[in-house]
């Protein structure tokens, strides 16, 4: 749930709050040491970001996350927009998951978003919506924050909200940005799975994301990093709302299992 703000953003209040029981569920992030870090796993219907430079690893944390669903039963969807979905498929596959079985037995729906084409974010949004699914992964959020909606032509620009006239804005103008990934995360609560994004953390910026604004929307944040120098590669909870955490970083290697904590 959430309300609107004067600047027409949404605060996610703490879905806790509408439940009798305010205890925490968890959820296996499917990296056993990972869960210690946080208490057990991610919290139940949270949405967390995963920040880091190409190559940190991104993609095979939600590899593990979605892996450890399926183990469960639980469907689940990746939304993959970087990748086409026989390119991820080998990618997973390079580090020890085999997603082939579940996508047969209707488990895990592989879906590719290309942006370019009108309708993406109404496409995305009903995927999220109407597939009654435990887990999500959304991977990459960058490309939504650096492309401009695209409007179906049977759409009728007078009829729609003021946000949505957005897309007449030059596509990395900061209200667009901010309104594609309020109108992102609206969609991945309202789904109430629980949910990983990733975003690209180039060198240099300020912000914990690409568009700096998915980590204030987020519950948690996950900073994936490569340490040139000492040859090392270093995962840290940055946030994790309702969890008791370290904020000092471990490391941890990618081996033909995946990630493994050290």
């Amino acid at each position: 749930m959430g309300c609107m703000m004067d600047d027409g953003s949404f605060y996610y209040v703490e879905r806790a709050l509408e439940k009798k029981d305010l205890k925490v569920e968890r959820v296996s992030t499917g990296i056993p040491k990972l869960d210690e870090l946080i208490q057990g796993g991610l919290p139940k219907g949270s949405v967390t970001l995963v920040s880091g430079p190409p190559g940190s690893g991104k993609s095979i944390m939600c590899f593990h996350f979605i892996d450890a669903g399926l183990r469960n039963g639980e469907r689940c969807l990746y939304i993959s927009v970087d990748q086409k979905i026989e390119n991820l498929l080998i990618h997973a596959n390079a580090v020890g998951f085999n997603f082939v079985p579940a996508i047969e037995k209707k488990l895990l729906r592989l879906a590719h978003i290309d942006l370019e084409k009108s309708g993406a974010y109404h496409e995305m949004g009903e995927m999220v919506l109407t597939g009654d699914f435990d887990r999500i992964v959304l991977d990459s959020l960058s490309p939504f924050a650096d492309t401009p909606i695209v409007l179906g032509r049977s759409v009728e620009f007078e009829k729609l909200p003021v946000v949505e006239k957005l897309s007449s804005y030059p596509s990395d103008s900061r209200p667009v940005i901010r309104y594609h990934v309020r109108r992102i995360f609206d969609f991945l609560y309202s789904s109430r799975a629980t949910t990983l994004v990733t975003s690209e953390l180039m060198s240099g910026t300020s912000g914990l994301s690409r568009d700096t604004v998915s980590e204030f929307l987020a519950d948690g944040i996950i900073l994936l990093d490569i340490d040139l120098v000492m040859g090392r590669r270093k995962l840290t909870i940055w946030k994790m709302r309702g969890t008791k955490h370290s904020f000092k970083p471990v490391d941890f290697s990618i081996t033909e299992r995946g990630i493994e904590i050290k």
